[in-house]
């Protein structure tokens, strides 16, 4: 799957360059800014990151924050200063392009919560079927201890993969987690073997994982680069683009009784954000809470990552993510319309 993926990407990142080197070029020609002013980052990278992983489009457009002083006539199409975000890390990219937007603390391993279960899903979805049908045991009912997120599985209830894997997701459900682990693996150590050598194949050097669910464990940790090159991958398959937009699904048939599961993803509910498509939430004690998510606009779809957010109530995860989004879409339309303006000078 990642030898796929890296050919799908390969083509656009070509296009990329060269439509970097055309922009560049013709910014020059017209005398548009193409660095950007001291203290005023496009984007927010960390330290420890190199340039090199920013992408060439990226810095072709890094547009400069316009001054008082400034006449341009494309003075109006520079994007707003980056928002301040409360997570400790934190990443938004083009989901199309790879392009990277905004970049906090991007190499720091971290703990990552639920966010795992998106590559619980990716490997359920690569070697398993979603007619497949999953028997409940009981180590996946041992995870209704009264502390765990859970689906509220009932032991000996048979469902098939494509259920279990909204209950995965929308509930995000520790006991569902190991039922896909079980059904599509034997074991839930079989299973995380498996994430770990998918990982490997992603390239996802800063990633390692020691159970299927996320939570709190010595040597399961992440980064936001990593877990947005993750997600950017899930969204590719059909069946889990569908089920993380979902707020709301149910299932009954003559093998179990009836579930209704909902999404805890505000930005599909009451923190309601138009566009959203996805993705996961989570929370830990060591990691925080935490938020991967989607979003589309005017053609345009962008992930983001946030891991680490410390309020109290975990509102503060939802607040920042509108923020970045609305901030990356401006950013977007006014490359856009910057384009545009100088397709029209030739």
């Amino acid at each position: 799957m990642a030898e796929a993926d890296s050919k799908r990407l390969g083509p656009v990142r070509k296009w990329g360059i060269l439509l970097a080197t055309v922009v560049a070029l013709a910014a020059g020609l017209i005398g548009l800014p193409t660095t950007q002013s001291a203290g005023h980052p496009v984007h927010r990278m960390s330290d420890q990151q190199s340039p090199a992983t920013v992408h060439p489009l990226s810095g072709a457009l890094s547009l400069t924050h316009q001054t008082a002083a400034d006449t341009s006539p494309y003075a109006q199409l520079v994007p707003p200063d980056a928002p301040g975000i409360s997570a400790a890390s934190a990443y938004l990219m083009d989901a199309r392009t790879g392009e990277i937007f905004y970049s906090n603390n991007a190499l720091n391993e971290v703990a990552m919560a639920s966010t795992t279960k998106i590559m619980t899903a990716i490997v359920a979805m690569t070697f398993g079927k979603p007619d497949q049908m999953i028997t409940i045991h009981q180590d996946a009912v041992a995870e209704q201890n009264g502390e765990n997120s859970v689906a509220g599985l009932q032991l000996g209830d048979t469902l098939t993969l494509h259920d279990l894997l909204y209950a995965l997701m929308l509930p995000s459900g520790d006991d569902a987690a190991v039922a896909i682990a079980d059904g599509v693996a034997g074991s839930e150590a079989n299973f995380v073997r498996m994430m770990n050598l998918e990982a490997a194949l992603l390239g996802l050097v800063h990633t390692h994982y020691v159970n299927v669910h996320g939570l709190d464990a010595p040597d399961h940790y992440t980064t936001v680069g990593d877990l947005a090159h993750v997600a950017r991958i899930a969204m590719n398959f059909p069946l889990f683009a569908a089920i993380v937009k979902t707020p709301v699904y149910g299932t009954k048939t003559t093998l179990h009784g009836q579930y209704t599961w909902n999404t805890t993803n505000e930005l599909l509910t009451q923190n309601l954000y138009e566009g959203t498509i996805g993705i996961k939430t989570g929370h830990t004690g060591n990691a925080g809470y935490c938020l991967v998510f989607a979003a589309t606009r005017n053609g345009s779809t962008l992930i983001g990552v946030l891991l680490g957010e410390q309020d109290l109530s975990g509102e503060q995860r939802f607040i920042d993510a509108k923020a970045l989004l609305d901030w990356g879409f401006a950013r977007e339309q006014n490359i856009a319309l910057w384009m545009g303006a100088i397709a029209g000078r030739h």
